[in-house]
C-alpha cells in the first residue's frame, strides 16, 4: 500500500469514527428527550431508536444491553448539565471574590431551569423503585457534585479556603434544587414570588458566611499598602 492509499484508508477510518460518535450522541440525546417527554418507565429502546432516527441494529451496536444505554445516558445527562453550568460560570471574572457570590448562585440556578434538570428529576423519582437505575444514578450524582464543587472552587479560590465553604455550597445546592424540583409540579405566581425571596435570602446569607474572608483580604491589602 502506497502513501496515497494509506492516507485514503486513514481518512476513511477517521470518517467512520466521527460518524460512529455522532450516531452515539444522537442516541443518547434521544434517550434524554424520551425521558423528558414520556417518562423513564415508558421509554423503550425501540422508542429511543425511533427518536434518534437510527435502526435498532445501529443502536444495539453501540449499546448491546439496555443497562449500557441507561448508564451512558445518565453520564451524558450530567456531562451536559456541567457544560451548562460552566458556560454560565465562564461569564464571571477569574478569581471572583465574595462580591460575585450572587452571580455564582445565579449561575447554578440558571442550569436548574433547563430541561436537563427536569430529566434529572424524572430519573431521581424513577430510581426510588428501580434498583438498576438507582445503582447507576447514585454514583453519577456523587461524581456530578464533586465536579460541580471543583468548578466552583476554581472560580472562587479564596472562598474555597474558608471553613464555611462546604456548608455554603451544600446550602446553595440543596435549597436551589429543592425549589427547582417543586417548580416541576407546582408552577404559579406564588411559587415564583417565593422563589425570588428565598434566592435573595440565600445570596445574603452566603455573603455573610464569607465575611471573614473579605475582612482577611482587606487586612492583607491594607498591610501591603503600608509596606509600600
Amino acid at each position: 500500500m502506497n502513501e496515497k492509499q494509506k492516507s485514503a484508508a486513514n481518512d476513511g477510518k477517521s470518517w467512520q469514527k466521527t460518524k460512529s460518535e455522532q450516531t452515539k450522541t444522537a442516541i443518547l440525546n434521544a434517550a434524554l428527550d424520551c425521558f423528558l417527554a414520556i417518562g423513564f418507565n415508558n421509554t423503550t429502546t425501540e422508542k429511543i431508536a425511533k427518536q434518534a432516527n437510527v435502526s435498532r441494529g445501529a443502536m444495539l451496536h453501540h449499546f448491546p444491553q439496555r443497562s449500557d444505554l441507561i448508564q451512558a445516558s445518565v453520564r451524558h445527562l450530567h456531562r451536559k448539565r456541567l457544560e451548562a453550568f460552566e458556560d454560565t460560570l465562564s461569564k464571571l471574572n477569574e478569581n471572583a471574590d465574595f462580591t460575585l457570590v450572587g452571580e455564582g448562585i445565579d449561575a447554578f440556578w440558571d442550569q436548574l431551569q433547563s430541561p436537563l434538570f427536569a430529566v434529572y428529576c424524572e430519573l431521581l423519582v424513577a430510581s426510588r423503585t428501580d434498583a438498576e437505575l438507582k445503582g447507576t444514578l447514585g454514583p453519577a450524582i456523587r461524581d456530578f457534585q464533586t465536579a460541580w464543587r471543583e468548578k466552583s472552587e476554581g472560580i472562587f479560590p479564596d472562598l474555597a479556603q474558608s471553613e464555611q465553604y462546604g456548608l455554603a455550597t451544600a446550602l446553595t445546592r440543596y435549597l436551589l434544587e429543592g425549589i427547582a424540583f417543586n417548580a416541576q409540579v407546582a408552577e404559579g405566581q406564588i411559587l415564583n414570588a417565593q422563589s425570588k425571596v428565598m434566592i435573595e435570602w440565600l445570596k445574603s446569607t452566603v455573603r455573610e458566611m464569607f465575611q471573614d474572608v473579605q475582612i482577611s483580604k482587606s487586612a492583607l491589602t491594607a498591610a501591603e499598602h503600608q509596606r509600600k
